[in-house]
């Protein structure tokens, strides 16, 4: 995975942001950014005391290995069940999900 480890107070907002979605599918998630999240939110007065350290290194890393090696949507597919393609494009990216409703 290709992610870039912040080294600015807005950076870090944004990797904060593009990767709370991934909350619902990691257990305890709120645990591993909790350093991220401790330097970024700051008052408008103390944002330039940012500063990422160690703790904020070590939990970026860990939260970048969850997002490698957890099973966060791979599953089978069950053959009762009919299969969903939702797909999407713009100028700047595209995507796609593949999804069953089971229940």
């Amino acid at each position: 995975m290709n992610l870039r480890e912040p080294t600015t107070l807005a950076a870090a907002n944004k990797f904060i942001g593009d990767i709370s979605w991934y909350r619902k599918f990691i257990p305890q998630f709120a645990y591993v950014p909790a350093p991220i999240i401790s330097v970024t939110n700051l008052t408008k007065p103390n944002r330039k005391k940012f500063v990422w350290g160690h703790s904020q290194h070590e939990a970026f890393l860990q939260l970048r290995q969850l997002l490698i090696n957890q099973p966060l949507f791979l599953q089978f597919t069950n053959d009762d069940y009919s299969v969903i393609l939702t797909t999407d494009a713009s100028n700047v990216g595209i995507d796609g999900t593949l999804q069953q409703v089971i229940n």
